[in-house]
């Protein structure tokens, strides 16, 4: 309940914030609401008057009814309109609340885990009702106020329509059950919208194309299209229809016992202990009184909705907060490693997994050191990539940079000193120059330093196939846009990570993946000339490959087999010892012969 207050008061203060003028304007249909319930008692009093030949009461309900439509009428406008404004408003708040939310988490595990996602993904499905929910929380009040001023008018003309009113209770009892429809309905949604919506970018994707096609997948994915966007749908028509069922049964309820009410009442009209006015009061307000039940339901689950959307959001900025908490380390990094990194009896499971990806990692990476983590597919290499780059943290041990556990530094600025290649690179499709230069943002611009990180990324001959050199825009989707190949946005990216001159810790994670053997050598080559300036300042330069002919150079060559270090040392001594090292590297060494 706590949560829910919460969240209306999330709501309202947004609201409020966003546009205080168009937050008073839109109150103003809830004032109409008053003037539509009292129609049918000035049409009562008319009636009255007009049978009792009394033209100054016809006059006066006369003027009171077309007075008190002009005003509604007027009073609607004004609320609507400011409601719609302020409903985008908000809606466009949220958004950008939910985006900021998101991409502040420090870390990547979030992104990994499917009940994050399933959460994340109702959200994204209806993110309009963030937009809408102070127009539905208007809507309550309205509705409440309409409710409250029928049921007036009601018990001012006869005792008897009271017992309508009680009719609507099992409608408001029932509430409970569509609200629980609802709820069962989103979470079973939630994963075939994530499942649908893959499925469709990859029937409208370039990067898929080539393969759907080749191997005849379009009709295969479009019936997973169909049969994910049915399972998307369903529970909510389910939901709807149930709904439907409940809402049939208690109106034939209602107007079976107000036709017999109404046949009561005009009996007593006709034998003169009801009033002309009563009667047709009466007359007036049973589709009011009827719509009263619903009116209160439909406020019940309007709120209960708003809540539980708001909810979820308030689950994400909780969550984001609890995530940075765990991260609110404060000191700066060095300038310079004195020690270097050691990782102490580190482990790490990912959510959901039955056991461990990297498992009790003992290891010291000297300051001014090149380390070359090495293993087979599957080994853990990337997961202790992620680990290092406080990407994920560490379910068992600790990672200490000169000494200090990382947890205690802040994250932001241990990244800054951070750079590197991912074999995942991001494809940005930017201009050539900012697709390097996002390596070092304060550096944007400078050119000569672009022009240099292409150089140590060996990315240099990229530039003759862009038709603008660096002022090229990459990505055929736009327009003038040019693509690339594997080997030259790997290229790229690769210089996007020699943008940071000065890092403490230079993190290659299979970059060369994409490359021929002349362009990885090259590269290797200014690698070790960019280690050996590094040695001044400590840094440790990790190289991740599965390329055994590349780590030859490496002042320490880890070995990791199922998520453990199995060997450790110079290649030459690995060599000689003749375990799993030797084994890997002969085995790809004959394969090159």
């Amino acid at each position: 309940m706590r949560d829910n207050w919460r969240g209306i008061w999330l709501v309202l203060s947004t609201s409020v914030r966003t546009s205080p003028r168009l937050a008073l304007l839109s109150l103003t249909e809830t004032m109409s609401k008053l003037l539509t319930a009292a129609a049918p008692l000035f049409i009562g009093i008319f009636a009255a008057g007009a049978i009792d030949r009394d033209s100054r009461r016809m006059l006066i309900a006369g003027l009171a009814l077309v007075g008190s439509t002009a005003l509604n009428n007027v009073l609607q406008t004004i609320g609507t309109n400011a409601r719609v404004a302020l409903m985008e408003q908000v809606g466009f708040s949220f958004d950008v609340k939910i985006a900021e939310l998101t991409a502040r988490i420090p870390t990547l595990e979030h992104l990994e885990r499917a009940d994050y996602l399933d959460r994340l993904q109702i959200l994204r499905d209806r993110d309009g009702i963030l937009g809408s929910t102070l127009n539905a929380l208007i809507n309550t009040a309205n509705s409440l106020v309409y409710a409250v001023s029928i049921l007036l008018v009601a018990v001012s003309a006869d005792w008897r329509l009271l017992i309508l009113v009680a009719l609507g209770v099992p409608r408001l009892l029932a509430t409970r059950w569509s609200m629980r429809w609802g709820t069962v309905a989103e979470e079973q949604s939630a994963a075939p919208s994530r499942l649908s919506a893959h499925l469709i970018d990859l029937t409208t994707s370039a990067g898929a194309g080539a393969e759907t096609r080749v191997f005849g997948l379009q009709r295969e994915l479009q019936r997973r299209v169909r049969a994910a966007a049915t399972a998307w749908q369903a529970p909510g028509v389910r939901a709807s229809v149930q709904n439907a069922g409940l809402a049939a049964a208690t109106a034939i309820l209602f107007f079976g016992s107000a036709i017999a009410l109404l046949a009561w009442m005009t009996h007593d009209a006709l034998a003169g202990s009801v009033s002309v006015q009563s009667l047709v009061v009466a007359f007036g307000v049973v589709g009011g009184l009827e719509r009263v039940s619903g009116i209160v339901s439909f406020a019940v689950q309007d709120v209960a909705r708003v809540t539980r959307y708001i909810s979820r959001f308030l689950w994400l900025r909780d969550h984001a907060a609890s995530v940075a908490g765990a991260h609110d380390g404060q000191l700066e990094p060095p300038d310079r490693l004195e020690s270097g990194i050691r990782l102490e009896g580190v482990s790490f499971r990912y959510a959901g997994a039955d056991k461990d990806s990297i498992t009790d990692v003992t290891l010291d990476a000297p300051a001014g050191s090149v380390v070359a983590l090495v293993g087979e597919n599957g080994a853990g290499k990337s997961t202790l990539v992620k680990l290092l780059a406080g990407l994920y943290q560490p379910t068992r041990g600790r990672i200490l940079i000169d000494g200090i556990d990382l947890a205690e530094y802040d994250l932001t600025a241990w990244r800054s000193r951070m750079s590197g290649a991912f074999q995942d690179y991001a494809a940005f499709e930017f201009i050539a120059r900012e697709v390097v230069g996002i390596g070092e943002l304060e550096r944007l611009g400078d050119e000569a330093r672009i022009r240099q990180a292409l150089y140590d990324g060996a990315a240099e001959d990229v530039l003759p196939s862009l038709p603008d050199g660096l002022s090229t825009q990459l990505g055929t989707t736009w327009a003038g846009g040019v693509d690339l190949s594997g080997g030259q946005g790997q290229r790229l990216a690769i210089s996007r990570g020699m943008m940071r001159s000065r890092p403490l810790l230079l993190i290659l994670d299979e970059p060369t993946s994409a490359l021929d053997a002349a362009t990885e050598h090259n590269l290797f080559e200014r690698y070790a000339a960019a280690a050996r300036e590094a040695v001044g300042r400590g840094a440790v330069t990790l190289l991740v490959t599965h390329r055994f002919s590349t780590v030859a150079a490496a002042d320490l060559v880890v070995v990791l087999d199922q998520g453990r270090v199995v060997e450790a040392g110079r290649h030459p001594d690995l060599l000689a010892k003749g375990g799993h090292y030797a084994a890997l590297y002969n085995l790809q060494a004959r394969g090159y012969r």
